[in-house]
């Protein structure tokens, strides 16, 4: 590369720098304008008021000496004033600090606030494909650790460098009436030190933004030993002392080499700091000889060394704060990284506004391939589901029936093909409207830490009033005895995870999943495993009166369970991404072909 062109990667990399300033800078004052400016101006008071203690201390210092060879009895008058002047200037100062603390305080909770809802408003409207890549989640990790509060530090250290500016350029100029060249010592022994910060942000940054996927890695093992989900398993098959050493491995990788990279950065510190002790040396040295000559009195003397120490503070503080925005700079990238990131699943103009199942849907030549595979799991997929039809979906493990479904509600994009509701492309249709017309049992269904009601009311947390529509919603799938006798009744708290709740068995918690779907009332209703927790008495009394649950409602079934897909007005079979054949039960029956091989087999296996 040559020399022009790393001028201009340089040029470019600054800009880049600036411009996130910038944006960060946005957000510090849109998360609380008024905290900012109250932070910003009580730094610049509190910049002044070093200087004035420290020139008062000379009066009081110079007023006792004089006291001291004046005539017994003289009043100590002229040494009472300065030393109280001394002690309101302290006061101020002492009490600025902590106002200012507390203005930090209250505007870093403001910001906090104010990123989690920008980090959480992005999440839950990214392409829920992002969750099938792992840069998505190293992107996230990255993020969720940064954003709540590098852009606060930002400000403060922009903040910072402001102040100590003012602080440092008034006790140079004190000590510049001394002699220029220990302003210039000043300056000069602290230069190592900066470079030294800036030249290990860059390290410290880059070996972190590396170990990003090893860190997420930690925080699995972790989960897997302390998580509930995995609890059982873990105690069942002794697996505590294979992940805790999974988790010492993993995490040592990340903090060992972290440590030594500290380590280095620490013994080239101890050198800087030699620069600094004998910048301190010359200058005691010189203000010590200027005293024992009568070139300064003692309150000066005083002064110049308070001035001078406290100028290696403001420095220290100033390229710190310097550093310290060099390497913010690098990491808020990671913020706006995702913040960044496109949202595909978008609606394509002409935006169409959804109404209620009116005709059907069709899907036209549909295929999907997940990221990082090289075969498509869905292929060339094309179907019709007309009102109030009950169509089921079966087909071996991995056939791509829940993917299917995961197209059908646009929670992906298809590489090819389209899916059309009323004659519309859903491209065509805001998603998260179109997404209102439907209502899905999942496999891998949600269990809320919150009361059973809440559970249930979560299907359509806008519906205001609803407390009688939750008991039915619960009464169509057996739980309403079960929740109504609960001690707080549909007010009771369940799962393990708060005080007061009450933990329900996993077909309980299936019936909570289903009364949700179907409180929805939405004009489609998709199930995938339904029953797949229930027992025979609630399976067979769901599906006996299953034409009544779903209410005339367009509703898709998929099931392992012959019986219940039996019910189905037409069942459509696939196989490794396409459609193999489709039918009535009896149709499919007679046809003899992969359907009724599995329908043979499960029957048979029932009648043993």
């Amino acid at each position: 590369m040559g020399e022009n062109e790393k001028t201009d990667t340089r040029k470019k990399l600054m800009k880049e720098k600036l411009k996130l300033f910038k944006e960060s800078l946005k957000l510090v004052w849109k998360s609380a304008p008024g905290w900012a400016f109250a932070n910003t101006l009580l730094s610049v008071i509190r910049s002044v008021l070093p200087l004035l203690i420290i020139w008062l201390l000379k009066g009081v210092i110079d007023a006792i000496s004089v006291a001291s060879t004046a005539k017994p009895g003289t009043p100590i008058v002229n040494a009472l004033w300065p030393i109280m002047a001394l002690v309101i200037v302290w006061f101020l100062d002492e009490a600025l600090s902590d106002l200012s603390n507390y203005v930090r305080k209250k505007q870093s909770l403001k910001l906090e606030v104010y990123m989690y809802g920008l980090l959480h408003t992005k999440a839950i409207r990214l392409d829920l494909i992002n969750f099938e890549r792992p840069e998505y989640f190293d992107c996230l990790t990255r993020a969720a650790r940064e954003a709540p509060w590098r852009p606060n530090s930002i400000l403060n250290n922009l903040v910072a460098i402001l102040r100590g500016s003012i602080s440092l350029v008034l006790m140079a100029g004190l000590i510049f009436t001394l002699n220029w060249t220990l302003a210039v010592l000043l300056l000069v022994a602290n230069l190592p030190g900066i470079w030294l910060r800036l030249h290990y942000a860059d390290i410290l940054y880059n070996f972190q933004k590396q170990q990003t996927p090893e860190s997420r890695k930690s925080a699995y093992f972790n989960w897997l030993l302390t998580g509930d989900r995995p609890s059982r398993e873990i105690r069942l098959f002794g697996l505590g002392n294979y992940f805790q050493d999974l988790f010492r491995k993993s995490f040592l990788k990340q903090k060992e080499e972290e440590i030594n990279i500290i380590r280095r950065r620490t013994l080239i510190e101890l050198i800087s700091n030699l620069f600094k002790a004998s910048a301190l040396f010359i200058t005691l040295l010189f203000i010590a000889r200027q005293t024992i000559l009568g070139k300064i009195s003692l309150g000066q003397m005083a002064m110049f060394l308070l001035a001078f120490r406290q100028g290696m503070i403001y420095i220290k503080d100033l390229f710190s704060s310097m550093a310290g925005l060099y390497e913010d700079s690098l990491f808020i990238g990671d913020t706006f990284e995702f913040l960044n990131l496109k949202e595909n699943v978008t609606a394509l103009y002409p935006v169409i506004f959804p109404q209620p199942l009116k005709k059907n849907i069709v899907v036209e030549n549909l295929s999907f391939t997940y990221p990082g595979n090289n075969f498509k799991t869905i292929n060339n997929v094309s179907f019709e589901i007309k009102k109030g039809e009950v169509v089921a979906l079966v087909g071996p493990n991995g056939a791509g029936k829940s993917t299917l479904v995961r197209l059908l509600c646009r929670l992906y994009d298809p590489d090819s093909g389209k899916v059309k509701y009323d004659n519309n492309d859903i491209r065509n249709i805001e998603p998260e409207e179109y997404r209102k017309m439907f209502s899905v049992v999942f496999q891998d269904f949600m269990l809320y830490n919150l009361s059973a009601g809440e559970n249930i009311r979560l299907g359509n947390i806008d519906e205001k009033n609803s407390a009688e529509r939750i008991k039915t919603s619960a009464s169509f799938t057996g739980v309403h005895d079960l929740l109504n006798n609960l001690p707080n009744g549909y007010d009771t708290g369940i799962g393990n995870l708060f005080d007061d709740s009450r933990e329900l068995s996993w077909g309980e918690w299936q019936k909570i999943a289903l009364s949700r779907a179907l409180f929805r009332d939405a004009p489609v209703l998709i199930l995938d495993e339904p029953s797949s927790a229930l027992d025979a008495d609630t399976e067979y009394d769901i599906f006996s009166r299953f034409r009544e649950i779903v209410k005339g409602r367009t509703s898709i079934l998929i099931s392992h369970r012959f019986t219940n897909v039996s019910l189905a007005d037409r069942i459509i079979v696939l196989d490794k991404g396409t459609i193999a054949e489709t039918g009535t039960h009896d149709d499919l029956i007679n046809k003899g072909g992969i359907y009724s091989k599995m329908f043979a087999k499960q029957n048979s296996r029932f009648k043993k």
